[in-house]
């Protein structure tokens, strides 16, 4: 049997409902497939048989990482627009009650980050380029920023 699921690539899973639910690996993508759990799409995307009801605080309930920060913000500094010399800024600065939220955390060029220190935005004058926010979902999120032209098919999300 020849499967046509692209080799050494992440694959989508789609519920059977055709909406996304997971990333994997294509080796587990073609024992899917070949269980006959799954029906192939495209090189890249699956469709689960059955519908796999998903908890809701599985769904929406991501906490941010660097990586996430930084693709979220597009690697650029949210004060300056800067695409260089990047760091992590706490709008709320920690010595101030500030978390690490989504809504608190944000890209930053290392200047934009010593100019701000430890001082609340208006302070310093500084203005954010965008309100930082947290993602509808992690696989929104990922949807959205992917490069993958079979994956944006699926892309329901809101930007």
């Amino acid at each position: 049997m020849d499967i046509p699921i692209t080799p050494y690539q992440t694959v989508l899973v789609l519920n059977s409902s055709y909406e996304p639910i997971n990333f994997t690996s294509w080796k587990r993508a073609v024992v899917l497939l070949l269980k006959e759990k799954a029906q192939f799409l495209s090189g890249r995307v699956i469709r689960l048989l059955n519908y796999v009801k998903l908890p809701l605080s599985k769904i929406m309930n991501i906490t941010p990482s660097r990586s996430m920060i930084y693709k979220r913000d597009n690697n650029t500094c949210q004060y300056c627009g800067s695409k260089s010399k990047l760091t992590i800024d706490h709008v709320l600065p920690r010595s101030k009650g500030g978390k690490d939220t989504w809504e608190n955390l944000v890209v930053a060029c290392s200047s934009c980050n010593t100019k701000k220190s430890d001082k609340l935005l208006e302070q310093t004058g500084m203005k954010l380029v965008r309100k930082p926010r947290a993602p509808i979902n992690k696989m929104i999120f990922d949807l959205q920023k992917t490069n993958v032209a079979e994956w944006k098919l699926y892309n329901y999300g809101v930007d």
